[in-house]
């Protein structure tokens, strides 16, 4: 992998990881367009690490006050919703693996486009006060699903959380508070299992990193202000016309 090629892949990880496109699924196309056969897992750590450096940054105050809290209500609730994230991920683990080829990434982003669009559905008379720890596995649940390329984890949770009834600001908080022990935990598991790092320069892990550091810092910024003021059906157009895209190019293009 070359600094560029690692500079592209680090942006466009950092910028789609917290938009509601999924990061996994641009990533694969980013590749394809690179003429890269599949991004190292290694590098895909990095990545990863970075923008979870981002988020915390970001929000820090959310974060420091859970942290101080180990045993308060944020803290029970994100483990509710991590315990069946992890459980759907080891269950269906050799699948979500196999679909990194991205064969599944036009109905992945479908899927992703109609969850966004029904989120959007005003329940004024259904917004609850907080999120319950019912809503919580549910939420859970969607991240853990997310897993499949495609299936955007920022969509698919902040979009079960609305669909449950919970309004914009706690669903987006929530969603980003229950990215983090993912990222986490994910990263710590394939450091321990896969040794990917081999035949991967330093340098271009260092600019990948960067890379998916600061686009991701603006890419957390700019769903905390998209999603408190506008509806989400902006992405869901363009994941519907980045299936058709792919679809064309299975068809008759052939441009990866």
């Amino acid at each position: 992998m070359s600094v560029l090629e690692a500079f592209i892949l680090g942006l466009v990880q950092g910028l789609t990881e917290f938009l509601p496109v999924s990061s996994s699924g641009h990533t694969i196309i980013a590749g394809k367009l690179l003429g890269l056969n599949s991004v190292p897992m290694a590098f895909e750590l990095i990545i990863h690490l970075s923008t979870l450096l981002a988020v915390v940054i970001v929000m820090r105050k959310q974060v420091f006050a859970v942290v101080r809290r180990p045993l308060g209500k944020d803290m029970r609730l994100i483990i509710t919703a991590t315990v069946p994230s992890v459980l759907v991920v080891f269950a269906f683990q050799k699948f979500f693996r196999s679909a990194f080829s991205g064969e599944y990434l036009i109905y992945c982003f479908l899927v992703t486009a109609i969850l966004l669009v029904v989120s959007g559905f005003e329940r004024k008379k259904l917004v609850k006060p907080e999120i319950s720890y019912f809503d919580a596995a549910i939420i859970g649940f969607a991240q853990g699903v997310a897993a499949l390329p495609g299936i955007s984890r920022s969509g698919s949770t902040i979009a079960t959380a609305k669909i449950l009834g919970n309004e914009r600001e706690n669903s987006t908080r929530f969603s980003f508070l229950i990215s983090l022990p993912i990222i986490i935990g994910s990263a710590a598991f394939e450091l321990i299992t896969n040794k990917s790092a081999v035949g991967i320069g330093v340098l271009p892990l260092l600019v990948g990193f960067f890379s998916a550091f600061l686009s991701g810092l603006i890419g957390v910024k700019l769903m905390i202000k998209v999603f408190s003021r506008r509806s989400l059906d902006g992405f869901a157009i363009y994941l519907c016309l980045l299936s058709v895209f792919l679809l064309c190019n299975e068809t008759f293009l052939h441009i990866f």
